[in-house]
């Protein structure tokens, strides 16, 4: 059992997709464990006060509900400025040439926001 969405952006386990989220987050410089939904019962930071343009995905549920076409283009333009810092280093290693890397899963998540908004769609999480 894990998460899948429409638009093909993401299928896998919900373990994995919050791998994701946690590195995307670590890309802009926050760490999830720090905010509240994310952390310890004792976190205390709110990711309302964080201003990047993939912030409703790192605010979205990981098991239902909706992204909507304006969230999807903010979320891929998003993604589009986390993978324009990654630098070639980071790209050729090992870890992040496997099909499965959070750099692999990002540009499918990014092309599946893109046809999402391109669709007038929304991206459904089940």
């Amino acid at each position: 059992m894990g998460l899948d969405t429409s638009h093909d952006a993401w299928h896998g386990p919900y373990s994995s997709f919050n791998r994701f989220r946690e590195w995307l987050a670590a890309k802009i410089g926050i760490s999830l464990n720090d905010y509240i939904g994310y952390g310890s019962e004792s976190a205390t930071k709110d990711l309302s006060s964080i201003e990047h343009k993939i912030m409703p995905l790192l605010n979205h549920s990981d098991c239902e509900g909706e992204l909507t076409p304006v969230e999807c283009k903010q979320i891929a333009e998003g993604i589009d400025e986390i993978l324009k810092g990654i630098s070639k280093e980071e790209a050729e290693h090992p870890e992040n040439t496997y099909p499965f890397s959070h750099i692999n899963k990002a540009k499918q998540f990014r092309e599946g926001c893109l046809l999402a908004h391109s669709l007038n769609e929304n991206i459904d999480f089940h």
